[in-house]
């Protein structure tokens, strides 16, 4: 309709102030409470009038806040003492938390008016309590860096593992009516796993296990190693019951000075396809000034209009530092996995 006074696109400007305000309370060392309240006021310039045929409605506001309480601890720590003169001793952390988080329900009225577009337009009722249990290994290390070592800094302590446990309890769910259609107030339970005993070793795995159906929803897991400066290998699994499963790899060797080689491949296991493979050469001339890149790409094209037919492209970069890159085609963006150091 190219009616002036008809918009089809809805365009509509809107602005949120959601601020929040917290204030951690230490009962003891080994606890802490923190209280927070989240206020909302969110302004549109325009909205669906639903008394008059959702016809387009001027001006209106929507208010609501949020309020969310977190007891953390008791805490408990052991340390551990080793005899060994790159890592002398490890802590290790147990932190309990529950969390209870409360919205109200926004008034029908202006529920209606909303033409939602994202996650702020929706803001649903809440009354749940999540609770974890997170466990930390924190490990003293020597410091190899030289200029921490210029510095007088002889040890550091960092994170290397941090593995949590956790659940949420809907009971908004848990005390509705019977015909409540939704009546599993449990979430899945969450397992979230971050390591990096070394700097040369990665592996981090998270799932979820549906306590209702007794089975795993999901398990994601990635491993990276480098066994040697010049070569890192990486491996990611995907799984999602009755939907995906997907390995990415990738395998990164700098063969020789100045050259590198980097080769990647996703796997669709469900379907029995590979869905990408990428191969890419480089070669940086040691005085920094000038180099070259030979991309290769062999993919699923997703397009609809070409019925997922493979593709295969191939990519030429030369790049002259301080004037510009020369490419043929357009940038691409690799699935190559890179290591990135924690020193």
């Amino acid at each position: 309709d190219s009616a002036p006074d008809v918009d089809d696109n809805f365009s509509v400007q809107r602005f949120d102030f959601n601020p929040q305000f917290s204030y951690p309370i230490t009962i003891a060392p080994w606890l802490s409470f923190t209280p927070t309240l989240g206020l909302r006021e969110t302004i549109y310039t325009k909205g669906l009038d639903t008394t008059n045929n959702n016809q387009r409605l001027d001006f209106f506001t929507r208010e609501s806040f949020n309020i969310s309480v977190d007891l953390e601890g008791p805490r408990f720590e052991k340390i551990f003492k080793f005899n060994n003169k790159i890592i002398p001793k490890a802590k290790h952390l147990i932190e309990p938390r529950i969390r209870y988080n409360f919205t109200p329900d926004i008034d029908e009225i202006d529920r209606a008016k909303i033409k939602v577009f994202d996650g702020i337009d929706t803001i649903n009722r809440q009354s749940t309590i999540t609770y974890s249990l997170t466990q930390r290994i924190l490990q003293k290390e020597r410091e190899t860096s030289k200029e921490e070592r210029e510095k007088g800094v002889d040890f550091n302590t960092r994170e290397s593992l941090r593995f949590d446990i956790s659940q949420t309890l809907d009971l908004i769910e848990l005390t509705g009516s019977k015909d409540s259609e939704n009546k599993r107030p449990f979430t899945n339970v969450r397992f979230d796993l971050d390591s990096r005993l070394h700097d040369n070793l990665e592996f981090n795995f998270d799932s979820t296990f549906d306590i209702y159906d007794k089975t795993i929803k999901t398990f994601n897991a990635e491993l990276g190693l480098k066994p040697v400066d010049s070569l890192y290998l990486y491996l990611q699994r995907r799984y999602t019951k009755d939907s995906t499963t997907f390995y990415v790899g990738t395998i990164d060797w700098s063969f020789a000075k100045g050259w590198r080689l980097q080769g990647s491949a996703r796997y669709d296991a469900l379907a029995g396809v590979s869905r990408e493979n990428n191969l890419s050469l480089n070669y940086d001339n040691p005085c920094k000034c000038w180099g070259l890149k030979f991309d290769v790409i062999d993919r699923i094209n997703l397009a609809e209009s070409l019925g997922d037919e493979r593709e295969t492209k191939y990519l030429f970069t030369l790049t002259l530092r301080g004037v510009g890159d020369f490419r043929t085609g357009v940038k691409q963006k690799l699935i190559h996995r890179e290591f990135q150091s924690i020193r």
